[in-house]
């Protein structure tokens, strides 16, 4: 192997960085700009009087994530945050929007739940949200269905914080290769 110009030798790429026909610039901090955003927009939608506004500010995080992950390197980090806070945020609003009495509960659960499916159709290599998803359709369904409350009253404001614990410590703690 012997020495080349400059000019003849191919292109460096850093580790992580796709090889594309052209040159393309990904966007710096685009998941704060988008998350800074949607704080705004959901400081904006009660000034301009609109009900309800509280549900926005989780799907606006959550769509901040959600573009962060689509416009970047479709990092798995920012797909989870995305997901579940459009859930937690599409189980606030609905109750908010419509008068769901008995419902208001497992109709919350049921779209937490259908959040953390929606993970794994987008990564099926993703498993593991299958596991915290199972109880909380087990106790949507059982609301609807039975009426029942499968988590004792006390426990039930517990419900949602233990999720989001255990979903975030998970994402803190995943090894970044498999």
């Amino acid at each position: 192997m012997g020495l080349r110009p400059l000019d003849q030798l191919p292109p460096v790429r850093s580790a992580g960085v796709r090889a594309t026909d052209g040159p393309q610039r990904k966007r710096r901090g685009v998941l704060g700009g988008l998350v800074v955003c949607a704080v705004g927009l959901a400081f904006l939608l009660p000034a301009l009087r609109i009900p309800n506004a509280g549900p926005f500010l989780f799907i606006a995080l959550g769509g901040a994530f959600a573009a962060a992950y689509y416009m970047g390197y479709r990092q798995y980090v920012y797909l989870v945050p995305a997901a579940i806070l459009i859930g937690l945020g599409i189980g606030l609003l609905l109750p908010a929007l419509y008068d769901l009495g008995a419902f208001a509960g497992p109709i919350f659960f049921g779209a937490l739940a259908g959040a953390l499916v929606s993970v794994t159709l987008l990564a099926p290599e993703r498993r593991w949200p299958l596991i915290p998803a199972a109880p909380l359709v087990v106790i949507a369904v059982a609301g609807v269905i039975g009426r029942v409350d499968i988590v004792p009253v006390d426990l039930q404001p517990f419900i949602l914080p233990a999720v989001l614990l255990l979903v975030g410590a998970y994402l803190l703690f995943e090894p970044a290769h498999r």
